[in-house]
């Protein structure tokens, strides 16, 4: 997958306004990483909280760093949406606790035009900020405190990006949404949470369309206490984004997270031979193999070293995949006997 190298040009001018405005110039990289750990520290020390948009440290992190990650993540999280032509149809969605918006953003950054979108926020200052960073927006955006299902339109997408995790559960108005769209943190609480989630929604009628490739039982929730799912997304960062950390033992390298898309119809995918790669690769002797997800049971792709004599074959995580038919089964692993035995899917 390809990934943005920066923000889009005129959302970085008006990031590098709104922070102009705080007092905070382009080269303060120094002052914007202590507003990112002071930022780090408060979600550590008070999890339960509302975040403290009041404090002036607090949307110097937002803006400057928690903003454009998210907004990376979500570019990611809509690829895979796209590739699994998820968003066909969906005419509004509703974004709950929508912060600066780094789903419309990424939204907008694959032309994906929506007729209306609802931005949930309780906090002024995140939709002043919001306001601001959408000016050139095809969507046309309002903002609410609230929501109930008297606002949900037909063809209305419901998205969560990392709001989710503040809730005990989903709130009654996702019941008059065709769509789902969840994006969390990478960690193993929040991710099998998500993997509950899906049970969840799928016994009450809807239909899984990703990561997963099945409907069935989730094999990381039901034959293990400590896996879970997540994906990873490969980037470049862009200077001004290093020059930052620089100043932090917060290093991202990667960019991690969790995700779920559901809808009311059922996707075409469910009735294909593809698996989605959910581990990464691990090396043994003689051997080594990758989870994958296809089904309800716990498998992998193994790779034996008497046919790969200089490299195994390294899939990224997250990947959708398709193997090969004639390829043995053997107590939980699928033997590859040559690269092209597994490939890359681009649908």
């Amino acid at each position: 997958m390809i990934m943005p190298v920066d923000l889009p040009p005129l959302v970085r001018l008006k990031q590098l306004e709104l922070l102009a405005e705080l007092g905070i110039h382009a080269g303060d990289a120094p002052r914007i990483a202590k507003a990112v750990m002071a930022m780090s520290d408060f979600y550590a020390k008070h999890p339960e909280k509302s975040s403290p948009w009041s404090e002036s440290w607090a949307k110097v992190a937002y803006l400057a760093y928690y903003m454009p990650l998210n907004w990376w993540r979500l570019c990611g999280v809509t690829t895979r949406g796209q590739q699994l032509k998820f968003f066909d149809g969906f005419e509004h969605y509703i974004d709950f606790g929508s912060g600066l918006g780094s789903a419309g953003l990424a939204f907008d950054h694959h032309d994906l035009t929506f007729k209306s979108a609802l931005c949930v926020e309780r906090s002024t200052e995140a939709i002043a900020f919001h306001r601001k960073l959408v000016t050139e927006s095809k969507t046309v955006i309002d903002w609410s405190k609230d929501v109930d299902g008297r606002d949900v339109k037909p063809k209305t997408l419901a998205v969560f990006s990392y709001s989710f995790t503040e809730l005990e559960r989903l709130p009654p108005w996702v019941d008059h949404c065709d769509g789902l769209m969840i994006v969390e943190p990478s960690t193993k609480d929040d991710s099998r949470r998500l993997q509950a989630l899906r049970t969840e929604l799928l016994e009450k009628g809807w239909h899984v369309w990703g990561p997963c490739t099945h409907a069935k039982p989730c094999p990381l929730l039901t034959h293990s206490e400590r896996d879970w799912c997540h994906d990873r997304f490969t980037w470049q960062q862009p200077d001004w984004l290093k020059a930052i950390e620089q100043h932090m033992p917060i290093k991202n390298g990667t960019l991690p997270c969790s995700w779920l898309m559901m809808r009311r119809d059922k996707s075409s995918l469910e009735t294909t031979n593809l698996a989605r790669v959910t581990g990464d690769l691990q090396e043994f002797k003689g051997f080594a193999k990758q989870l994958i997800c296809r089904g309800e049971n716990r498998e992998f792709v193994a790779w034996q070293k008497k046919h790969f004599k200089k490299s195994y074959p390294i899939i990224p995580r997250g990947e959708l995949i398709a193997l090969k038919d004639h390829l043995e089964l053997k107590n939980n692993e699928v033997r590859a006997s040559s690269a092209e035995d597994v490939f890359l899917v681009s649908i």
